[in-house]
């Protein structure tokens, strides 16, 4: 019976909406009339108390939503008690015809060219992909997409060297970006880059193995104090990893004599420097996944070492190397004393290199890894100037005022 009344009320007979609304009302004391008078629907509802509004316009404007019963547009609802003439309250609102909304709405729709809000063409074009900024976005965007269909399942040493050398590149851009090299040649980056991660890493492995490296190794892994420590990372792993990480620099570059300003001599050593992170990176990720699987790590630990391994120390690595590789760049200009500018470049990283490993649980790493990265931005910056100065030096005259200089 009710689903009878149901179809009745969508046909907009008045009887069939009373009867329904007084189902819901009747069993709270409150009686529903109603009357149809030119499209407009008129509700009495009576009760012994006033009916309460908000909760009875809720009903009846979800019920006739729902319905949507023809011929009816406006709907005007009173509330009164029994037996008064007047209403105490009223409210009128109109009945959103769903059809119209929706034919409204596809109506709308119909309006936007499917061109010009899916602009495929632009998509395909060949102008798009000249854009550098286009072809990193699409590369950094699909590449651990790629290796995953294509290499899936990979081994844990295949996924750990593919992950690395997508960080460093990510690296290498922001790098190439601040640095602005004079010259650039894939070729000589890619050389950097392998040289240092197959052939530096095996002959510093080698090298450790010297009875004064074994010493100084030991003293930074030792319990011993902060001064033993401070002195085998700087003059054991600062020393022999920096001269690993600026070999490539001087054999391929500097020894040709393709090296003739610091700028160029910072971007290949940051190159070097990836290349080193790489390597070492998929070494300590899988020592990092071995530990998680003894129970001796817990995931969260594991997640933060391999982020700060492929993340942070890539970068730090990138720019010790590129310290190095800017003094070089100094040294090919200033020949006549290439090996103390080859020294100062060296040490200098060594001290921030090894400083780190000894303060890397604390803050002072922190501050360490900071002052470098601006120590590195500071030499770019001033990189005119040191050039004057070098040039000036190796020709035997005295330099000019940096404020000369800068003018020039």
């Amino acid at each position: 019976m009710t689903n009878d009344y149901l179809q009745l009320a969508k046909q907009g007979d008045v009887n069939a909406i009373a009867s329904l609304m007084n189902l819901y009302f009747q069993p709270q004391g409150v009686t529903a009339k109603a009357s149809i008078d030119d499209g407009c629907l008129q509700l009495i509802l009576e009760s012994e108390q006033v009916p309460d509004k908000a909760s009875s316009m809720a009903f009846i404007r979800q019920e006739l939503s729902t319905w949507q019963p023809r011929l009816i547009n406006t709907v005007r609802v009173y509330g009164r008690r029994t037996d008064e003439p007047f209403p105490d309250w009223e409210e009128t609102f109109l009945l959103v015809k769903q059809q119209a909304e929706t034919a409204t709405f596809l109506a709308t729709l119909r309006t936007f060219k499917f061109t010009s809000v899916v602009p495929y063409k632009d998509v395909f074009s060949s102008e798009l992909y000249s854009s550098n900024t286009v072809k990193l976005l699409l590369f950094f965007g699909l590449f651990p997409l790629v290796i995953g269909l294509v290499a899936n399942p990979a081994n844990l040493e295949q996924t750990a060297w593919i992950l690395g050398i997508y960080y460093a590149s990510i690296w290498g851009v922001v790098l190439y970006n601040l640095i602005k090299p004079t010259w650039f040649s894939w070729q000589e980056t890619l050389k950097c880059v392998f040289f240092t991660a197959i052939v530096g890493i095996p002959l510093l492995l080698l090298i450790q193995r010297f009875p004064l490296f074994q010493l100084l190794y030991a003293a930074a892994e030792s319990n011993l104090g902060i001064i033993p420590q401070l002195i085998g990372f700087i003059l054991g792993v600062g020393v022999l990893e920096e001269i690993c990480k600026a070999l490539p620099v001087y054999l391929f570059l500097l020894r040709p004599r393709k090296l003739n300003e610091p700028l160029t001599g910072a971007f290949y050593g940051a190159m070097s420097g990836l290349g080193f992170a790489i390597a070492e990176g998929s070494s300590y990720s899988i020592l990092y996944a071995f530990n998680l699987a003894r129970g001796q790590s817990g995931f969260g630990s594991y997640i933060l070492a391999n982020t700060i391994r492929f993340v942070s120390l890539p970068l730090f690595h990138a720019i010790l190397a590129g310290i190095v590789g800017y003094f070089l760049g100094l040294a090919a200009i200033n020949r006549s004393r290439q090996l103390p500018i080859m020294f100062i470049g060296v040490t200098l990283a060594a001290v921030l290199h090894g400083s780190y490993n000894t303060f890397s649980d604390s803050v002072l790493g922190l501050v360490i890894i900071g002052f470098t990265i601006l120590l590195f931005v500071a030499y770019l910056r001033r990189s005119q100037q040191m050039v004057a100065e070098m040039q000036q030096a190796e020709l035997g005259r005295p330099a000019l005022p940096p404020e000369i200089t800068q003018d020039r």
